[in-house]
């Protein structure tokens, strides 16, 4: 039997996406690079124009027992959130406008969003990960 992992759309709107993304350890290993969200398939704006990156504005979570890793896809992906094992927490970048776009990362940026997990392999092992994105548009 597979690990149990949602992946849940909370709200979308032009502007903004919300996610929350849980896992909950059965008897697979870690994910490596897994696409947790693909802008190609969130909605357009009121232009037609398609979401190219999103920008992390808040980031809320519970890890146990693993590291989460959320990356932006690229040639060589890069992490732009490192979550530490047996930890929980709360990060708010909107001061600042957000992380910079998905996109921006790394050559050859897709914009979309990966996870990677380290440590991944007992009973209980567990994340839930609520995410609030902006939504850039090329």
């Amino acid at each position: 039997m597979a690990n149990i992992v949602t992946t849940t759309k909370l709200s979308e709107n032009v502007n903004e996406i919300v996610y929350a993304f849980q896992l909950q350890y059965v008897d697979t290993a870690d994910e490596s690079a897994v696409l947790k969200v693909d802008v190609s398939t969130l909605e357009n704006n009121s232009n037609g124009d398609a979401c190219t990156g999103l920008k992390i504005l808040e980031c809320t979570w519970v890890v146990k027992a693993m590291t989460v890793m959320v990356m932006a896809d690229a040639d060589v992906d890069v992490i732009m959130l490192h979550l530490d094992e047996n930890q929980s927490g709360y990060v708010d970048y909107r001061s600042v406008g957000g992380l910079p776009s998905t996109q921006s990362y790394g050559a050859n940026g897709t914009g979309d969003v990966k996870f990677t997990t380290t440590g991944l392999g007992a009973t209980g092992d567990t994340y839930q990960i609520v995410i609030r994105f902006a939504k850039k548009y090329n």
